[in-house]
């Protein structure tokens, strides 16, 4: 798996694809299909994942980090993808929501206390969603009310990944009316007057701790405010823009994953004497994957490199992010279909691809607000 075609890779950076992959296809993989069934997070994994320097990859090295850009962050985590889609959503939502906002946006207190934990693999969230507002983030609810040194938290928040197991979170709350009275803050496992209740039998993404989250009176110190009262909502558009790369990228090392053993069970699978993979139908449905694969591919590479040049390309993060996750769902149906009767059980490489792969046209964006983004750039340009 590889997430360039006509890019060449350094030599640091196909080292680093190369240490990701190997720790993806030793390490992951053999324990995906259980960890998946049994909703469980390999912590033990998670923290020689830090170890190896895959939590971070673009966090500073004075922050603990790699110190390296968005493209190589997205190397290792297609390859992580591939190998336990749950296990690299973590590292997305923890080291790339979490720490990158606090690493844009947070103080320098913040950074220092909290971003090398998490590189260390210490788990963070990051929660805007809730039950009313979900891609119209602008309206939620969730307040934060200012009393002395502290702010007062009520409200919730609902598809926390690793709701249940995070250690710091960033979380949005309205501080005023309108857009521009939603801010940041920051919360600590420890703070009182939160309760986190899990998301059983979500379809996908089983082993990644989704869950609902509480807060009656949480009071946290002013200095846990990110940034300024009511920046809140412009920080986030500007993580996801790096969150949605990384997300592209994930679906890419999905789509792979799907893709490579669907072929694999094409050659080993026989009807009517020979392999399925030799019957033209089968092998025009790979093709198709093949190139969904590479186009999506294409696209997140242009997108992680133009950001790491400093380029705003809201647009072709918009566009990478949506054709992205909606090739990787189409690839991973056609891997169910490539199986037969075999795809459809549940615990299957097969079934369990198009399942986490389906969250992916609703988060960070469903695809229809990267239409309507895409074609609000189009017509505003």
């Amino acid at each position: 798996m590889s997430i360039v075609t006509h890019t060449e890779l350094t030599e640091k950076e196909a080292l680093l694809q190369a240490e990701a992959r190997e720790f993806a296809q030793q390490k992951l993989v053999p324990g995906a299909l259980e960890r998946d069934r049994d909703a469980a997070f390999a912590l033990d994994l998670y923290k020689e994942a830090a170890e190896a320097g895959f939590i971070g990859v673009k966090i500073p090295e004075n922050l603990a980090g790699r110190g390296l850009g968005l493209f190589e962050e997205c190397l290792v985590l297609e390859e992580l993808a591939g190998g336990d889609p749950s296990f690299a959503l973590t590292i997305s939502i923890s080291a790339g929501l979490c720490g990158g906002h606090l690493l844009h946006h947070g103080s320098d207190a913040q950074k220092e206390s909290r971003i090398p934990e998490l590189t260390k693999g210490a788990i963070g969230a990051w929660a805007i969603t809730e039950r009313v507002a979900g891609s119209h983030a602008a309206a939620l609810e969730c307040e934060a009310r200012r009393e002395g040194d502290a702010y007062v938290i009520n409200g919730g928040k609902m598809f926390v990944t690793q709701g249940m197991a995070f250690e710091s979170m960033v979380i949005f709350a309205r501080t005023a009316e309108g857009k521009d009275g939603i801010s940041a803050f920051l919360i600590e496992q420890d703070d009182q007057g939160h309760r986190s209740v899990p998301l059983a039998q979500t379809l996908g993404m089983r082993s990644a701790g989704t869950a609902e989250i509480f807060f009656e009176n949480c009071e946290v110190p002013a200095e846990r405010l990110i940034g300024e009262e009511g920046t809140g909502l412009r920080q986030a558009m500007q993580v996801l823009n790096d969150g949605r790369v990384v997300l592209g990228a994930m679906c890419v090392g999905i789509a792979q994953a799907s893709l490579d053993a669907a072929a694999d069970h094409a050659q080993k699978r026989e009807a009517f004497g020979r392999p399925v993979s030799d019957f033209a139908g089968l092998r025009g449905l790979m093709a198709e994957s093949a190139i969904d694969i590479a186009t999506a591919r294409e696209m997140v590479v242009a997108a992680a490199k133009i950001r790491d040049a400093g380029g705003d390309n809201r647009e072709e993060v918009a566009m990478a992010k949506l054709f992205a996750s909606e090739a990787c769902l189409r690839v991973c149906d056609r891997g169910i279909q490539i199986h037969g009767g075999y795809g459809y059980i549940a615990e299957t490489p097969a079934g369990m691809f198009w399942r986490d792969a389906r969250v992916f046209t609703l988060g960070e964006g469903t695809s229809e607000v990267h239409r309507n983004l895409v074609s609000r750039y189009l017509f505003d340009s």
